[in-house]
C-alpha cells in the first residue's frame, strides 16, 4: 500500500528494556529493529506500526521508525542507508518502494551484517525461497494479484458481461499494486469485461480525483472502477462522489481506510477489501527476534489475507476490526497472566526436552506463562488426561501439543477447542496434517518437520553409499504416530525407487531397551542385513546400540533419525553413518510466538509452519553451525 505523504519524514521510536532471558548472555543485549515503511502519514502504514509497537512492547526490544514522506525510492534509499551507518541496527523491516530499484539498496545492507524481511511489498519477483532475490529472510504480506482478481470479479458479478471497467493505480514497478492490477485484468478477461483504461496517481490522491473526473467525462458509460490502494480509491471514490454518480457507479476500493469506509456507508463504494498490515507488522518483529536470537525456521512467504467489507457486514465488529488506523494508537501492556500450557509426547526424552528450551526463552521473551506437563509414555491413554485436567484447571489460555496418536487424540483436543482454548500441535498432528482444507481444521497450525521429505533423505542416503540391491531394516515405533508413519513412508518410498529390499519393520512403543532387543534378533536372523533407518530417537539409539554390541560397526550403514547426544556419539565413533536432526527448538519457539501473537489478535498464521532439517555426518558433525541442533539432554 502506498500512498503520498502530507508531512516531512518522520520518526517514531519506541526503547523498551530487553526482558533477561536464561539461554544465553547474548539475550542480555539490547535488540534494535528498524522500520522503514513504504510512506507515511498512510491508514495502511500506521495500522502496521501499531503491529509492530505491539510485538517491540510484548518482546522488550527497540524499533526505530523512519518514514518517507513519499513512496519512492530515491526518498526511501538515503533514509535505510542512514540507518545502516548507525552501526547499532540488528535487523530491518521495510516495505520496499521499487522491486527492482530496492534490490541492490537491501542487498548492501545484508552484506553489511544486518537481516533483512519486507512487509506488504518485495523485491524481485518476491519468491525469496527459489527466485532471482534469496537473501531477505521472508516476506510478509498479502496474495496481492488474488485481491485484485477478488475485486473485478466482484465487480462482474455485480454488472455482468460487458461492463466497462476502469483501473485507478499507483505507478508501474511496485511489487504489490502492479500484482492487483494483473489480478484484476485476469478476471475483466475472464468474465467477458471491457477494460476502458488505467490511470497513475504515484500515490496521490488529489491527481487520483483529477484522473477519474477527467475518465468520467471522456467515458460516461463506465460501469464500475477498481482503485487498487488506499489513495487511488480514496481519490476514485471523491470523484464519483462530486460527480453525483454515488450508486450510479460501482466502485471496488483497495484497503480500508476509514474515508473509504465512510464511501461504503453511504453507497459511494460498493466494497472494500482489507488487508492486515497489523498481522504484517507484529509478525515482522517477532520473527525478527526469532531470527536474531537463532530460531530460524521462518517461512520464506507468509500471506497474511483479506477481509472483504460491504454494505451488510461492514458494522460486523469481526469485519470492522480491519479497518485502518488514521492515528498512531498506543500498545497495550505486557501479557501479565497468559498461561500456555505444554503437553509433549513424552519425557524424558532430548527431542522434546530441546523443544522445551525453545518454548521456554519464547515465554520468558514474551512474559507469559508455560505451564510444561510430561506424559511418562508417548501414549494418548496417558497423554488425555493430563489435557483434560490442564482444561479442568479454569486458567489455561492455550494449548500446545505433541499429539500422541493422529485419530484418538482428535476428539480430546476438540474438547478443548470448545471449551475455548485455542490449540496448536507440535511435531505431530492430527487427521490427516492438512489444517486449512483437510479432515480437521480447528488448530490453529501444525509446527513441524517434513516427515515424510526426512525419511526419505536418510534411506536414499543409504542407497547412494550402499547401491542398488542392499538390505535395509527399519527401526520405528509404533503405528498410529503421524511423524513417524510419514517417515516409514518416506523411507520405504526411497527403498522402491532405488531398487532397495526391504527385510522387515519392527515397533518399539518408543522404548530402547526394545529397539535394541529387536535389532539384535533381526541381525541374528538376517545377517546379511546392509543398513538400518531409526526413525525416531530411541529406534536410532536402540539399534545402533545393537550394531555396536554386535561388534558390526562400521560393516553396517545406520541412518539414525533425531540428533540424540548418543545418536551423534556413535555417529563420532562410525556405528552410525549419518544422522538427521530436526530442530525442535524451533518448534517450542514459534509455538510461544504464535500462541501470543493469537491472543494479540494475529490472524494471519500459517496452517503448516515447516522446521526442516540439518543433516549430521563424520565431516560435519563438530562445525559449530552444524553441532548446535544436537538435543539437550536436560
Amino acid at each position: 500500500m502506498f500512498r503520498k505523504a502530507l508531512i516531512l519524514v518522520l520518526v517514531v521510536a519506541l526503547a523498551l528494556p530487553l526482558m533477561p532471558s536464561a539461554s544465553s548472555a547474548q539475550a542480555q543485549d539490547k535488540i534494535t529493529i528498524a522500520f522503514v515503511p513504504g510512506v507515511n502519514p498512510d491508514p495502511f502504514y500506521v495500522t502496521m506500526s501499531a503491529g509492530v509497537f505491539q510485538a517491540a512492547l510484548d518482546l522488550g526490544v527497540e524499533v526505530i521508525q523512519q518514514d518517507p514522506q513519499e513512496f519512492n525510492p530515491t526518498i526511501q534509499t538515503p533514509i535505510i542507508e542512514a540507518l545502516v551507518a548507525r552501526g547499532d541496527i540488528d535487523f530491518l523491516i521495510t516495505a520496499p518502494t521499487d522491486k527492482q530499484q530496492m534490490i541492490p539498496v537491501l542487498e548492501a545492507v545484508h552484506n553489511a551484517g544486518i537481516p533483512v524481511l519486507t512487509v506488504d511489498t518485495f523485491i524481485g519477483d518476491g519468491d525469496y525461497a527459489n527466485g532471482e532475490v534469496t537473501f531477505p529472510i521472508t516476506y510478509i504480506g498479502s496474495d496481492n494479484f488474488q485481491g485484485g482478481y477478488i475485486m473485478c470479479n466482484t465487480l462482474a458479478d455485480i454488472l455482468g458481461e460487458g461492463a466497462k471497467i476502469y483501473i485507478q493505480n499507483v505507478r508501474p514497478g511496485i511489487s504489490t499494486t502492479d500484482q492487483r492490477e494483473e489480478g484484476c485484468r485476469a478476471a475483466i478477461e475472464e468474465r467477458g469485461l471491457e477494460l476502458v483504461g488505467v490511470d497513475y496517481n504515484e500515490d496521490d490522491p488529489n491527481l487520483a480525483q483529477q484522473q477519474t473526473a477527467a475518465r468520467l467525462e471522456a467515458n460516461p458509460d463506465i460501469d464500475g472502477i477498481f482503485g487498487a490502494n488506499t489513495f487511488s480509491a480514496q481519490g476514485a471514490g471523491a470523484a464519483v462522489q462530486n460527480a453525483g454518480l454515488g450508486g450510479a457507479i460501482e466502485v471496488a476500493a483497495f484497503d480500508a481506510s476509514e474515508f473509504a469506509v465512510e464511501l461504503l456507508r453511504e453507497g459511494t463504494v460498493t466494497q472494500v477489501i482489507a488487508q492486515k498490515p497489523y498481522d504484517m507488522g507484529y509478525l515482522a518483529v517477532s520473527l525478527a527476534v526469532a531470527y536474531l536470537k537463532g530460531y530460524q525456521s521462518i517461512p520464506k512467504r507468509i500471506p497474511t489475507g483479506y477481509a472483504i467489507m460491504n454494505r451488510n457486514n461492514i458494522d460486523d465488529p469481526e469485519i470492522a476490526k480491519y479497518i485502518y488506523t488514521e492515528t498512531p494508537r498506543e500498545p497495550l501492556p505486557k501479557l501479565e497472566d497468559f498461561k500456555i500450557a505444554f503437553v509433549p509426547g513424552v519425557n524424558p526424552d532430548p527431542f522434546y526436552i530441546t523443544m522445551a528450551v525453545g518454548a521456554r526463552e519464547a515465554a520468558e521473551l514474551y512474559g507469559v506463562e508455560l505451564i510444561q506437563q510430561d506424559p511418562q509414555e508417548f501414549n494418548p491413554t496417558i497423554q488425555t488426561p493430563i489435557i483434560e485436567a490442564l482444561v479442568a484447571r479454569g486458567d489455561i489460555d492455550f494449548l500446545m501439543t505433541a499429539p500422541t496418536d493422529k485419530q484418538q487424540m482428535i476428539p480430546v483436543l476438540e474438547a478443548v477447542y470448545n471449551a475455548g482454548i485455542p490449540v496448536l500441535t507440535v511435531d505431530t498432528f492430527i487427521g490427516d496434517g492438512d489444517y486449512a482444507n483437510g479432515e480437521v481444521t480447528f488448530p490453529i497450525t501444525y509446527i513441524g518437520s517434513d516427515n515424510f521429505q526426512g525419511g526419505y533423505i536418510m534411506c536414499n542416503t543409504l542407497a547412494d553409499i550402499l547401491g542398488e540391491g542392499a538390505k535395509i531394516y527399519i527401526q520405528n515405533v509404533r503405528p498410529g504416530i503421524s511423524t513417524t508413519d510419514q517417515r516409514e513412508e518416506g523411507c520405504r518410498a526411497a527403498i522402491e525407487e532405488r531398487g532397495l529390499e526391504l527385510v522387515g519393520v519392527d515397533y518399539n512403543e518408543d522404548d530402547p531397551n526394545l529397539a535394541q532387543q529387536q535389532t539384535a534378533a533381526r541381525l541374528e536372523a538376517n545377517p546379511d542385513i546392509d543398513g538400518i533407518f531409526g526413525a525416531n530417537t530411541f529406534s536410532a539409539q536402540g539399534a545402533g546400540a545393537a550394531v555396536q554390541n554386535a561388534g558390526l560397526g562400521g560393516a553396517i550403514e545406520v541412518a539414525a533419525f533425531d540428533a540424540s547426544e548418543f545418536a551423534v556419539e556413535l555417529l563420532r565413533e562410525g556405528t552410525v553413518t549419518q544422522v538427521i536432526a530436526q530442530k525442535p527448538g524451533d518448534m517450542g519457539f514459534f509455538a510461544v510466538l504464535t500462541a501470543v501473537a493469537n491472543e494479540r489478535g494475529v490472524v494471519s498464521i500459517p496452517k503448516r509452519w515447516p522446521t526442516g532439517y540439518a543433516i549430521m555426518n563424520a565431516d560435519n558433525v563438530d562445525d559449530p553451525e552444524i553441532a548446535r541442533f544436537i538435543y539437550r539432554e536436560q
